[in-house]
């Protein structure tokens, strides 16, 4: 069976990408599927769960494939009134005061909590499996999109492989490199609102899937596609399916069968087998493909790695970004502001790009560092380097608006000549941390410090959310924070969440600036001391 994949691969010179549904989630994570999650959601209601599967049930016979949105309709009307009224969400409704207060809805929350807490839980009985997924991501896939709310791709190949783009919003309105990208067509529990799970949703989400398919199309054309994890009737993957066979004729979608694989699950005491599929649409097309039964995918994947591909596809996927960028804006000097490295080359170099000139950097290309690669830099998780020199010369003037404080002091701690540490640089840098709060931060603190119960900033993130967490650090007693907590809490919540501190200018997650001063915070705790030091034996000299 292996070798009969490599064949179906082979036809196609480039990378396959993967389209995950849920099987895989319930795989892996022993998530359940549609109907179960509803199911649990509804445990708390005064109504037992028949009672809306039977109004669903009702309100769709005309329309089957409606039966779940609806069925969350009912749901997520009960949910929603019961969290402010039902003694049972009473801890849950304190916890989630502040997104709540932000008008997202009770129902999404909770579901995004859901899948957050059990991404991780990876079921032993598929260790093998899961390693052989984890290794596919660094060079054997260009791309996956996904109706999966989890985070268990993420959390198999790392936020620094692949861009993730949540949501039809963010895919349409992105530049797509199609390489290392991960597409959550159906959002992400990291952001509740992206969620699509009611019918509402999924009329706005129908009403756009033409312009989806569109910017798909590429892929679709030019990639092996592997569908994994869904049903032969799954009504996500026959929507996708029609768009894509409308802006196709029937000669094009007989080419695609070569490229189309669809991966079930044989559960039974029969052998694997190749099949072929066929999605009839009404507009008088249809899609085949090839069918694979397996009860093993350790087989699949072995097949994706048995292609041998020399570079990983997150370095190809910022060379491709990049002279994106200078095609597009034909200004390099403010946008290929440094040199990519390929750290898996050796001494035989098969090719090399250059754009601009490098000794021109240390002038112009500091003054255009972006704020997130700043912080992302002196926090460590940069993937370039930087001379921090230049950088509290160049780039701090430039980034320093006078209001919010750049992380700054280990910069200063490092420099070795006074002449590069500017006013503005100085200026951030603060005297006092309560100088870092803004006005209602400080009169909170004027009052009393926040008090986190004892409980770690981690355990406290793991308990509440992100969006709670980052507004109480801030209100903390300085003196009670532990620097490696704090700093270990920030790398965990941005490896959670690709979208924060991303140097893609096309996304702007609303996390961003308070993760940002926790940043400062971190920064102005662990180095002013040093830094202050520092400038005063640099003065001496």
């Amino acid at each position: 069976m292996k070798n009969q994949i490599i064949n179906i691969l082979s036809k196609t010179p480039t990378l396959p990408v993967l389209f995950v549904g849920a099987g895989i989630s319930r795989r892996y994570l022993n998530l359940p599927d549609w109907k179960g999650l509803l199911q649990n959601l509804a445990s708390n209601l005064s109504q037992p769960f028949s009672y809306y599967m039977n109004k669903a049930e009702e309100a769709t016979r005309s329309n089957p494939d409606m039966l779940f949105p609806f069925l969350a309709d009912y749901i997520e009307h009960d949910y929603n009134d019961e969290w402010y009224t039902n003694p049972t969400f009473e801890i849950n409704k304190n916890i989630h005061k502040n997104e709540t207060d932000l008008g997202m809805k009770p129902f999404k929350i909770s579901i995004a909590e859901f899948f957050r807490t059990q991404s991780t839980n990876f079921l032993p009985e598929y260790e093998e499996e899961i390693n052989k997924f984890k290794e596919i991501g660094n060079k054997h896939i260009s791309n996956i999109i996904t109706t999966n709310y989890d985070l268990f791709i993420e959390n198999c190949f790392g936020d620094k492989n692949f861009q993730t783009f949540i949501g039809q919003n963010e895919l349409l309105f992105s530049p797509l490199m199609e390489l290392a990208e991960l597409y959550k067509i159906h959002g992400c529990c990291t952001d509740p609102n992206s969620i699509i799970i009611n019918s509402y949703d999924y009329n706005k989400f129908i009403e756009k899937s033409s312009y989806l398919s569109a910017k798909l199309l590429t892929i679709f054309l030019e990639n092996p596609i592997i569908f994994i994890g869904y049903g032969l009737n799954d009504p996500n993957i026959k929507r996708i399916l029609e768009s894509i066979s409308n802006c196709l004729e029937n000669n094009q979608l007989e080419k695609l069968k070569e490229r189309l694989i669809f991966v079930e699950w044989n559960n039974t005491s029969e052998p694997d087998k190749l099949t072929e599929k066929t999605f009839t649409f009404p507009n008088g097309k249809n899609i085949s493909m090839q069918g694979i039964y397996l009860s093993d995918y350790s087989i699949l994947y072995d097949a994706i790695l048995a292609n041998k591909v020399q570079y990983e596809v997150k370095y190809l996927r910022r060379i491709k970004q990049q002279l994106y960028e200078l095609v597009r804006t034909n200004q390099p000097t403010q946008k290929l502001y440094i040199a990519t490295s390929l750290d898996d080359v050796g001494n035989d170099v098969d090719f090399v790009v250059g754009v601009g000139v490098y000794g021109k950097f240390g002038q112009v290309g500091y003054r255009g560092l972006q704020l997130n690669e700043l912080y992302r830099y002196v926090l460590g998780l940069s993937e370039l380097q930087y001379d921090d020199n230049m950088i509290l010369q160049q780039s701090i003037p430039e980034l320093f608006n006078g209001k919010s404080t750049l992380p700054v002091c280990k910069l200063i701690s490092n420099c070795n000549d006074i002449s590069f540490i500017s006013n503005r640089a100085k200026e951030s840098m603060v005297s006092n941390l309560k100088d870092m709060l803004s006005d209602s931060q400080k009169d909170y603190i004027e009052k009393n410090y926040f008090d986190m119960d004892g409980v770690s900033i981690k355990i406290y993130y793991k308990l509440h959310n992100l969006s709670q967490t980052l507004a109480k650090i801030p209100l903390l007693n300085p003196s009670e924070i532990n620097i490696d907590d704090l700093y270990s809490f920030i790398c965990e919540v941005i490896e959670n969440d690709s979208t924060l501190l991303s140097i893609d200018r096309t996304i702007n997650n609303q996390s961003n600036s308070a993760l940002r001063k926790c940043i400062s915070i971190w920064d102005w705790l662990k180095y002013h001391n040093a830094a202050k030091r520092n400038i005063k034996n640099l003065e001496a000299k």
